[in-house]
């Protein structure tokens, strides 16, 4: 189910189970609203919109798990063009890689934007669960920006699905099976 936030207009997808039958409370990770659940239907941040069944209790807040939640294409859309008015380099003396954090393989990143996939990519992960063209990371400097390339299983940060975020030095995501660390080449 497709929840907006009034608020900021960030939209989320709540898992339809989650939801209880006479509806729910939410409070919005991004800005603080209070999001209103309708079963089947859509979120709404006002008491009293139309699609609310007259049981509906809104009473008990639900602590949702946000890790099931994607970001908005909004928010998404917004940080890509912000990102892509940037020339993405890589600090000298300062080479980065992705390490797999079970095997400790480093792959170095080759440029300062490299895509990682099954086949085909700057990086190729021997992982079934990993798309053919999975992801994208894009380095500038010490800042890495990795961004999900609609794949099948999608990237996790954090435990959370996101379709782009920023990484720093030692911060790990995970795609399909393989958990990666963004490391300085050759460092521990």
């Amino acid at each position: 189910m497709k929840v907006t936030c009034t608020g900021c207009q960030t939209i989320y997808r709540i898992a339809d189970e989650k939801v209880p039958e006479g509806g729910g409370r939410a409070i919005c990770p991004n800005c603080g609203q209070e999001i209103l659940i309708v079963p089947g239907g859509r979120g709404r941040a006002s008491p009293g919109f139309p699609g609310a069944s007259p049981g509906a209790d809104f009473g008990q807040t639900m602590a949702y798990d946000y890790s099931e939640v994607d970001q908005s294409r909004t928010e998404v859309s917004a940080f890509l063009e912000r990102i892509s008015s940037r020339e993405p380099y890589l600090d000298e003396g300062s080479p980065m890689a992705v390490r797999d954090v079970q095997t400790g393989q480093e792959y170095p990143l080759s440029g300062a934007q490299c895509t990682l996939g099954r086949s085909g990519c700057d990086i190729n992960l021997n992982d079934p669960e990993v798309s053919r063209r999975h992801c994208l990371l894009k380095v500038f400097g010490a800042e890495i920006v990795v961004v999900d390339l609609e794949s099948t299983n999608g990237t996790f940060v954090g435990g959370r699905k996101i379709m782009t975020a920023n990484l720093d030095i030692g911060h790990r995501f995970t795609v399909g099976n393989t958990t990666l660390e963004v490391v300085i080449s050759g460092g521990d």
